[in-house]
């Protein structure tokens, strides 16, 4: 087995199953920022060329591959990036549904529990990129019927920082009203990996640990 095709965390099973990427972590993997990460992620891509494994990127992406930020690194240029991509990942577009699911998730009360937030502490946002990665993730999961979709992303939030942003590493946290909303229900409840050399697997009842183009 590769040595980075670690364990799930959940089901104790080599972590070979379906994978929706965050646009980060493919931007990141692009210009060899994914740290200790880059062979894990090698690998789950390398699955999908070789062995037929899919794995899911928002189209989205495109959107993130302006020309004047492009670092070469594993890409020499940007055209090899982008056929790359082309050629490996199944794109998702969100349709008029999964962009209503964006709405509400954006729109949804992310907060802590009363016992333990702050007295002055506010309710977090899902930042509109992070929300539309979800909805289509959750879409995949959902109407592509792949119940054991993984989401792999890097925490990007600015939450340790104080800021308004809510880490999708961290959003069993801030779910106190999630039984009375389904769709931030569903989004806890997605099966969410921050790729290391040691990937977790972050479930509702676990607490997270958080860890291009440039």
């Amino acid at each position: 087995m590769h040595p980075f095709l670690q364990t799930d965390a959940r089901s104790g099973q080599s972590d070979r199953g379906h994978h929706f990427l965050h646009t980060n972590v493919f931007l990141r993997h692009a210009c060899g920022a994914s740290g200790e990460a880059e062979e894990y992620i090698d690998s789950i891509l390398t699955q999908a060329a070789v062995l037929k494994r899919r794995v899911w990127v928002s189209s989205f992406l495109f959107a993130q591959l302006a020309p004047s930020m492009f670092v070469p690194a594993q890409f020499g240029t940007l055209h090899e990036l982008t056929r790359y991509i082309r050629s490996l990942v199944t794109l998702v577009t969100p349709d008029p549904n999964t962009m209503l699911r964006v709405a509400r998730l954006r729109d949804a009360k992310w907060q802590r529990p009363v016992g333990v937030r702050g007295a002055d502490e506010k309710p977090r946002t899902m930042s509109f990129t992070d929300a539309v990665q979800i909805a289509s993730a959750l879409w995949v999961k959902e109407a592509g019927g792949v119940a054991d979709l993984r989401f792999l992303m890097f925490d990007d939030s600015n939450e340790a920082k104080g800021g308004p942003l809510l880490s999708l590493l961290r959003l069993q946290e801030y779910a106190e009203d999630a039984p009375a909303n389904s769709d931030v229900m569903a989004a806890v409840q997605l099966t969410r990996i921050q790729p290391s050399r040691q990937a977790r697997s972050i479930r509702q009842s676990a607490p997270a640990e958080s860890s291009a183009i440039s």
